[in-house]
């Protein structure tokens, strides 16, 4: 499993404009060949962070997801709200047992 976190802030007062700018995004990421899960998180500490935590079967569904037009759109569309700048993780994950 691959598992993504994206972090990012929003330019101050711009946070709900990005949440509703996300919505159709990740309504179509969701039907994906290969996405588990897609979910944007909001801080609780702050008034600008928001981050993406993602679960995919495999590099190839994200790859083809990075290169998606609606990922291309939300990008597009809330380019004047971010900050610059943020941060991508990408890790691959196993599950284990804790017995």
């Amino acid at each position: 499993m691959i598992v993504v976190t994206s972090t990012f802030k929003s330019l101050p007062g711009k946070r709900e404009k990005i949440i509703e700018l996300a919505r159709p995004c990740i309504e179509t990421t969701r039907k994906e060949k290969g996405c588990i899960r897609y979910e944007l998180f909001v801080s609780g500490d702050d008034s600008v962070t928001l981050q993406f935590i993602e679960e995919w079967t495999d590099l190839d569904s994200l790859r083809a997801h990075l290169k998606s037009p609606h990922l291309a759109a939300f990008k597009e569309q809330r380019a004047d709200s971010v900050d610059k700048g943020g941060i991508l993780k990408v890790f691959e994950a196993k599950e284990v047992s804790l017995n």
